[in-house]
């Protein structure tokens, strides 16, 4: 049981780091879209950003990573998706009053 938690909280360590790594590639391809050779380089940060996430499931079943560290690795990408969504447009999600 403690393996289960610890395999679980590196999983989601490890979605938080490779969320960060591919918001920070997103991030870096749309800003550089208004240069002049810009949908070029939009395109190799976009293979940049398959390729991540590509090598990050390989990794998992190269790893024999349970199917609950796959789902806590997903949570923390999520996890700081929301958390660099709400960073960017503090007033997302939030409701107005009628």
């Amino acid at each position: 049981m403690t393996s289960d938690i610890g395999i679980i909280l590196v999983a989601v360590l490890a979605g938080i780091a490779l969320g960060g790594l591919y918001l920070r590639l997103l991030w870096a391809s749309v800003r550089l879209l208004p240069l002049r050779r810009g949908a070029a380089m939009f395109l190799a940060l976009a293979l940049a950003r398959a390729t991540l996430v590509i090598s990050a499931l390989a990794g998992a079943l190269f790893l024999n990573l349970p199917p609950i560290g796959i789902a806590a690795a997903l949570a923390g990408f999520i996890a700081i998706r929301l958390v660099a969504t709400r960073m960017a447009d503090p007033s997302a999600g939030v409701v107005p009053w009628k």
